[in-house]
């Protein structure tokens, strides 16, 4: 006899798709704006007289520009944090998942579905940046400027299109064939950054460029491209995919994990640690001063590539296909093996056929590079003493984990001089995210200086669709 049993059919489905997108776990997209303090404090963008270590990861040209009063400055730990992305619509998500004291109907859900989703994949990303000291130098009888830095960065971003949602709610009501793809990256780096400025005396331009070393610790990325069938009972899943995966999420992830076990990352964390690749890393900026008080600069941050050679390897799928045209009650065993639970049994024939389809894959143990999410940002600045202006973009250049997605969003903000103490804030538009509303304050004693950020998008729904949280703090600068 074959009954249909939903309810297991999309478990085994969505096991192996949590599986595989979690292959890439979520370790810590990073996004424009992060990059100091005052950038998180004012929607996105860094004032260019936000000089001295501020500059160091934004512009490096920005290190000769403005008043000179301090020759040395150092900066111990600054720390910045992101989570958001266009995957949070809360608009969709709650009527769906938490408001409904009963199912939705299959209609309603289909139209909440394509109004979340629509054809595309959306995306949510976490960024975790660390930079335990910084350090700028420039003389005050000379027209260059040079600084040092060690960075801490994880990075992760995982999207998924509305099939893994469409089987999950939906189950089995309707004969149709939907998309279910996603992608997932996860990596985690060290780098150590030169910078290097100079100011023309002929025109008022300062031009900078801040090479790094990179060392990579982990890496991990999957992309899924599949679709799913229901006709009747049945559920066909047609399915390829590539998984990659270097240093301790090779060996203490990859390797070992099973998505069939009750803890299918159980005992994962270990393996090989220290260097998983190197690669190298190039930041350019430009400063142009259109008049007194008025600014405008370009840069291009993440030129580069990293290697990764330790434990490196591919992953792909043996077979193409899982099928599941129902389960063909074995009364005797049922009653011999199972004790006459037969919800037991049916779990497990389903469970035999995951297997067959999932669970054989091909390494390919080769060393593979990745590239840098190389952002494009643009920046005004207007200075008037008591209050500065700033306002710009940043565009993503390719889409490497990280990269500013498309379309590109636009911040403005300014800071309020209150004496010791900048009072700031900003607003971010467009982009990946509805609208997002950015503050901050610092306390300037001139030999020291502290800053805290932070950015909220109030409603997922106004001007766009996302969210956007961040905070980044600075400890202390001391300057000389």
């Amino acid at each position: 006899m074959t009954t249909p049993h939903a309810f297991v059919l999309r478990s085994a489905l969505v096991l192996f798709l949590s599986g595989l997108l979690a292959l890439a776990p979520e370790a810590v997209h990073g996004q424009s704006g992060m990059r100091s303090v005052k950038a998180v404090s004012t929607g996105g963008g860094t004032s260019v007289f936000d000089t001295g270590p501020a500059a160091l990861y934004s512009n490096p040209a920005n290190l000769t520009v403005g008043p000179n009063d301090h020759s040395l400055e150092m900066q111990l730990f600054r720390v910045g944090a992101y989570h958001g992305g266009d995957f949070y619509q809360f608009e969709h998500i709650d009527p769906l998942f938490y408001d409904n004291d009963k199912a939705l109907p299959n209609d309603e859900q289909k139209a909440i579905l394509d109004d979340w989703f629509g054809g595309d994949q959306q995306t949510a990303s976490t960024y975790l940046e660390v930079v335990p000291l910084s350090i700028t130098h420039r003389p005050s009888d000379r027209s260059w400027a040079v600084g040092f830095g060690i960075r801490g960065r994880t990075v992760q971003t995982s999207a998924v299109n509305k099939g893994l949602f469409d089987v999950l709610l939906r189950g089995t009501g309707e004969d149709r064939t939907v998309p279910v793809d996603g992608r997932s990256r996860a990596y985690a780096t060290v780098d150590v950054t030169g910078a290097f400025s100079y100011r023309f005396s002929s025109v008022p331009l300062s031009v900078g460029v801040a090479p790094r070393v990179i060392f990579g610790t982990a890496f991990a990325d999957a992309a899924l491209n599949s679709q799913a069938t229901v006709s009747g009972d049945s559920l066909v899943h047609r399915f390829d995919y590539t998984a990659r995966a270097a240093g301790p999420l090779s060996t203490g992830l990859f390797d070992t994990f099973n998505a069939f076990n009750d803890d299918p990352v159980d005992e994962v964390v270990g393996g090989s640690s220290g260097i998983a690749g190197v690669g190298g890393g190039l930041d350019l900026g430009a400063t142009y001063t259109v008049r007194p008080g008025l600014l405008v600069s370009a840069s291009i941050t993440d030129l580069g590539r990293i290697t990764w050679t330790q434990d490196a390897q591919t992953v792909t799928p043996v077979k193409d296909v899982f099928r599941f045209e129902g389960v063909t009650l074995d009364s005797d065993r049922i009653d011999d093996e199972y004790d006459g639970a037969t919800g037991e049994y049916i779990e497990d024939q389903v469970d035999s056929l995951a297997h067959a389809a999932y669970e054989d894959v091909n390494r390919d143990r080769s060393s593979f590079s990745t590239g840098l999410p190389t952002t494009l940002h643009v920046n005004s600045t207007w200075d008037q003493g008591l209050v500065t202006l700033n306002g710009g973009a940043s565009i993503g250049l390719n889409e490497e984990a990280g990269a500013v997605p498309s379309p590109a969003a636009l911040h403005v903000g300014g800071t309020l001089h209150l004496g010791p103490v900048p009072i700031r804030a900003g607003a971010r538009f467009f982009g990946t995210q509805a609208v997002a509303l950015s503050g901050g304050f610092g306390l300037d004693l001139g030999f020291y200086r502290f800053d805290l950020g932070a950015s909220i998008t109030p409603s997922t729904s106004t001007l766009g669709s996302g969210a956007r949280y961040a905070v980044s703090l600075s400890l202390a600068t001391i300057r000389f």
